[in-house]
């Protein structure tokens, strides 16, 4: 089989990956809400706003600051938008681990690891 069918292969497990399913259903319903929508459509407009007063080389006021912390608080309090991120990270976790466990192959360090790796195992370092 070459490398390419390989990565394939990967490519196919990372997308039936429970992980991937988690994260596709939590931004599912978190897009299906009116609430979680506009609490997302202030908090990029503020973004933008923001963004571009930086560009411009200036600061943000204080108020915007706090402006910027309570939309932040806001995304986060509401469960939907909140189950998303984490079902986000959980998803990336994996993908940095997939990242590390091939980067250490292609170095040489370390022997191959399997579903239950555990603290002890040195192929992947967790």
């Amino acid at each position: 089989m070459s490398i390419l069918e390989k990565a394939y292969e990967l490519g196919l497990e990372i997308s039936n990956s429970k992980e991937l399913a988690e994260m596709k259903n939590a931004e599912m319903a978190m897009m299906q809400d009116d609430d979680a929508q506009q609490i997302i459509k202030e908090f990029n407009e503020k973004q933008k706003l923001y963004l571009d007063i930086q560009r411009k080389g200036e600061q943000l006021s204080e108020s915007q600051k706090e402006d910027v912390e309570g939309l932040e608080k806001k995304m986060l309090d509401n469960p939907l938008i909140y189950n998303f991120f984490a079902a986000q990270q959980n998803f990336e976790k994996v993908l940095e681990e997939i990242n590390n466990i091939i980067a250490k192959a292609i170095s040489g360090n370390g022997q191959s690891c399997s579903d239950d790796c555990c603290s002890s195992c040195s192929g992947c370092g967790n």
